[in-house]
């Protein structure tokens, strides 16, 4: 009996996922939902700021429902009638990050933060949801959003040129990625447009999206900066740039990142897009990328092309770092008694639902680092920052080190199942 009722509701969640039909429910547009999320290292509150409507919608008009349940947030999308979910996608941002820094442990601080959905035909309510240490979404914010709404702004005070570099076909069945210039002046553009074609050219060398290159589509927007390069704080550099670029983020000198979201959500909205890519002209090494918010690299270090498609690990598949930096203790990032809800670290709390199925019996668990095992598949300790009582799949992965231009193959399966999912 117990079985019969796990497979009636499996079925009944695939029924009401196969039932949403896009243009039941929504048209071609984007509605952006932007807020300011603030508190301290265990508190947050979430302040409305505005809703914008966008002229494309880049995402798909057939999965609407997110299957992956990845990221420290999840934003929800209810018809206010039938209270039918009609639209989900996890996310995250830097203020989780930000409150496991010794500043937030002394003061309040504020960021502004984003998240899209496609423009609905009727009244939807939204849910923002926070994930818990265990691992729990519990409800965050919720607000009524009446589509005839006259306070939803429109327009935008952007007007660059756009362009389609690589086209694979329509957005709703492609993976739409936006690459935008920052710190680019307007003697710079050419410049620009080559870097983007050389990045281009090193993302379609790796595996899976060699293999798929007809999943993809490449957007560029010739989006120009009063003045080169970008901030770097570390050295007394300041930069007047059209996105507000940064090393040093939470004093890290390498975290290159920014905090302006509503500029970054008005340039990318020139065009449609899944994802987008910040392409920051500086020689000096660095990068970041946040799971479905926005992915940055550095035009040009000499490891830049390696940086640009792991930070896309981030920011695409919700992928962990896997090295390890820090002497802290692992307890204090994690819990240790639930997995993580990133698939490529494990705490082994609950190995059978990680990659334990690609581990060969005779892989012991945890796996010790011998030449016998260097290749393997298992479970290597050293991961998500902290040295001990954190695992990850493979000595080595792209998720890991520069040494290596490949996903690991728990890394490039997520990857793939997220490709496949976009492109539908």
């Amino acid at each position: 009996m117990r079985y019969f009722f796990l497979f009636f509701v499996f079925f009944q969640m695939l029924s009401a996922q196969a039932q949403i039909k896009f243009d039941d429910f929504f048209v071609n547009k984007t509605l952006r939902f932007d807020y300011t999320r603030a508190g301290d290292k265990d508190t947050a509150m979430v302040f409305f700021e505005q809703l914008k409507q966008e002229p494309f919608w880049g995402g798909s008009h057939k999965n609407l429902i997110d299957k992956f349940d990845l990221g420290d947030y999840k934003l929800q999308v209810f018809d206010s009638i039938s209270g039918q979910l009609i639209y989900s996608r996890g996310y995250s941002s830097l203020f989780p990050e930000w409150q496991e820094t010794p500043e937030a442990k002394k003061l309040n601080r504020s960021f502004y933060e984003s998240v899209v959905m496609p423009f609905p035909k009727n009244t939807v309510r939204l849910v923002l949801q926070e994930r818990n240490r265990k691992n729990i979404f519990l409800p965050d914010f919720e607000i009524f959003i009446n589509p005839l709404d006259y306070s939803i702004v429109k327009g935008n005070i952007f007007q660059f040129k756009t362009e389609k570099v690589y086209d694979s076909g329509n957005p709703a069945q492609k993976l739409d990625i936006v690459i935008i210039p920052e710190g680019y002046t307007e003697a710079e553009m050419a410049k620009y447009h080559t870097d983007s074609e050389r990045f281009i050219k090193q993302f379609f060398k790796v595996s899976p999206f060699k293999e798929h290159a007809d999943k993809v589509n490449f957007w560029t927007i010739d989006a120009t900066s009063a003045e080169s390069g970008t901030d770097i704080p570390g050295d007394s550099i300041w930069r007047n740039t059209i996105l507000n670029t940064h090393f040093y983020t939470f004093y890290s000198e390498r975290y290159l990142t920014t905090q302006d979201i509503k500029r970054v959500r008005d340039l990318a909205a020139l065009v449609p897009y899944d994802q987008i890519y910040i392409l920051v002209n500086t020689t000096k090494y660095g990068g970041g990328g946040v799971f479905n918010y926005y992915n940055l690299c550095s035009s040009d270090h000499k490891y830049s092309e390696q940086v640009f498609t792991h930070e896309f690990g981030h920011a695409f598949a919700a992928l962990a770092d896997e090295y390890a930096y820090e002497d802290s203790p692992a307890e204090e990032r994690y819990d240790l008694s639930v997995e993580t809800w990133q698939v490529n670290i494990s705490t082994l709390a609950d190995f059978d639902k990680k990659w334990k199925h690609l581990v060969d019996k005779n892989t012991p668990i945890p796996t010790p680092v011998t030449k016998k095992n260097i290749d393997k598949i298992g479970a290597f300790e050293g991961a998500g920052y902290v040295k001990k009582k954190i695992f990850r799949p493979t000595y080595n992965c792209k998720m890991r080190s520069n040494s290596t231009d490949e996903f690991c193959p728990v890394c490039h399966q997520a990857v793939l199942e997220l490709l496949l999912f976009y492109s539908k």
